[in-house]
């Protein structure tokens, strides 16, 4: 009886097999990028690097339309000096100026380690909610500008809307969603 040898081709039929399937499959990663390697905001503000500052989550609560709203995010000095930061919204100063220490990092809604501070707010935001709106972050030497988007106060943002033009009205009972 002679299997020795059906069983060395089968076996290296099966090798092959397994070779070509392993090439196959690696050679998809040849032609599309690492999505991991892709850097992306897995917030829904937006990021701005400078060298400066660093800015992180930039997003405005508002109803919009003349509303008033909340500039929400953090800056984080990259320097080894205090930096003074004026944010500018339709070419108006907001206030308060932020003050970060070096290497520090300041969220714009004013809470702090202690609790919560005072937030930079928007007079009045032009635009309607679901659009965005130009913001620019200003140093001592470099300005940093974002189309930020603007976003109802409502869901995580609820808690901004005393400064934000008030709470979202839930829609009567039988209005579609269109």
């Amino acid at each position: 009886m002679t299997t020795a040898p059906a069983s060395r081709a089968r076996r290296r039929a099966a090798v092959l097999t397994a070779a070509f399937a392993a090439l196959g499959l690696s050679a998809c990663s040849l032609t599309s990028p690492t999505t991991s390697m892709i850097r992306y905001s897995p917030a829904d503000g937006v990021e701005i690097d400078g060298e400066s500052v660093d800015v992180r989550n930039l997003l405005v609560i508002s109803h919009g339309e003349g509303a008033p709203g909340v500039v929400l995010g953090s800056v984080s000095n990259r320097t080894a000096e205090p930096v003074t930061v004026t944010i500018t919204a339709a070419g108006n100063d907001l206030s308060p100026q932020v003050e970060i220490d070096p290497g520090g990092v300041v969220r714009l809604d004013g809470y702090t380690t202690e609790g919560p501070g005072e937030p930079v707010t928007i007079p009045a935001v032009d635009g309607p909610s679901g659009q965005g709106m130009e913001i620019r972050i200003v140093t001592t030497g470099e300005t940093l500008t974002a189309h930020a988007p603007v976003l109802l106060p409502q869901g995580p943002y609820e808690q901004f809307a005393d400064d934000a033009g008030g709470t979202v009205e839930p829609r009567p009972a039988g209005e579609a969603d269109h």
